[in-house]
């Protein structure tokens, strides 16, 4: 009886080691589409973004995406939605510095803390760039005629209270002085304002104005970044002219995967491995630097001390700047 009941019980202890080790190797893979959702417009970059991710991630991973377009309230209607699904790996979405200054101004009732973070996607650091006719050749030239002439160079930015709006009014405060900034709905219509020579200068994304640097239609002066980019080589940094850009820290423009919060940490890490891996095929880097963007898709602690430190600096920016 008593080897019998001791048979039993090694049975049993075995049974359950097998089990604990099923649960330990057997990693999460998705068993159905993942939605990502874009809380912005249909054909814009960050619509095209993840559009361009798809057949990269069924081609690598096996595995359908949707993408499901939810515009609205600079991006707050999107993510409103994300962060009220289940946090099971199967719904993403595109997060931004955007909705990151929404929570600075206290213009939302909720904060990152509803996010689980991913993967970075994206960094748009900004140009600042005129129209081939205009007076100014170089950086120094433009930033003199700031200094000389406090609040009569017209900046034009794509929307207000916004990266794009914070490095015009930065750039000035570099050289101690003001520019007039002038908010348009959309990188389109700054760019026809600077073009057309109704506003002296713009404030926008590479991947906005590439194609017009490239053909000779806008000059561009600076990049608000510490590195030059490597679409734009010869366009030099603010940094290295010597005007201190980023004296509340790392004001940019980034795009980043998030889920909902309480998401499992092996979906989380599994949902990292896809993105990631995604990104860093050859086909997506010669699109990010095409379009002008910089991809480097970090993840864990190293991202969510980075956005961390992009909300901070945010955050002063909301303060002491707007």
């Amino acid at each position: 009886m008593n080897k019998t009941l001791h048979k039993v019980a090694l049975v049993l202890v075995l049974g359950m080691v097998l089990l604990s080790s099923t649960a330990i190797f057997a990693a999460w893979q998705p068993k159905k589409e993942i939605t990502i959702i874009v809380p912005w417009s249909p054909g814009g970059a960050t619509d095209i973004m993840a559009r361009k991710l798809q057949p990269i991630i069924k081609r690598e991973f096996g595995i359908n995406t949707v993408v499901v377009n939810k515009e609205g309230g600079n991006s707050a209607v999107g993510l409103t939605e994300l962060i009220t699904s289940r946090p099971d790996g199967y719904t993403v979405g595109l997060a931004s510095s955007t909705i990151l200054s929404l929570m600075a101004q206290n213009q939302l009732s909720w904060k990152s803390d509803r996010f689980t973070n991913i993967c970075l996607i994206s960094e748009d650091p900004m140009l600042l760039a005129v129209s081939k006719n205009a007076k100014w050749n170089d950086l120094h030239e433009f930033m003199a005629d700031v200094k000389e002439n406090p609040g009569k160079i017209t900046i034009g930015t794509a929307g207000s209270k916004n990266v794009n709006h914070a490095d015009a009014v930065l750039a000035a405060q570099s050289v101690g002085s003001t520019i007039r900034q002038v908010p348009f709905d959309g990188a389109a219509k700054a760019l026809a304002a600077v073009l057309g020579g109704h506003i002296d200068a713009v404030v926008l994304k590479p991947s906005e104005t590439i194609n017009q640097i490239k053909s000779g239609e806008l000059k561009a002066l600076g990049t608000f970044r510490k590195e030059r980019l490597a679409s734009l080589p010869d366009v030099p940094t603010f940094e290295e002219m010597g005007y201190d850009v980023f004296p509340y820290g790392p004001v940019v423009q980034i795009s980043y995967l998030v889920a909902p919060a309480g998401l499992n940490k092996e979906v989380k890490e599994k949902l990292a491995e896809i993105f990631r891996g995604a990104m860093l095929t050859e086909e997506f880097q010669k699109y990010a630097a095409e379009a002008g963007f910089v991809c480097n898709p970090i993840t864990g602690d190293e991202l969510d001390a980075y956005v961390q430190s992009v909300t901070s600096a945010l955050a002063e920016v909301a303060r002491k700047v707007y």
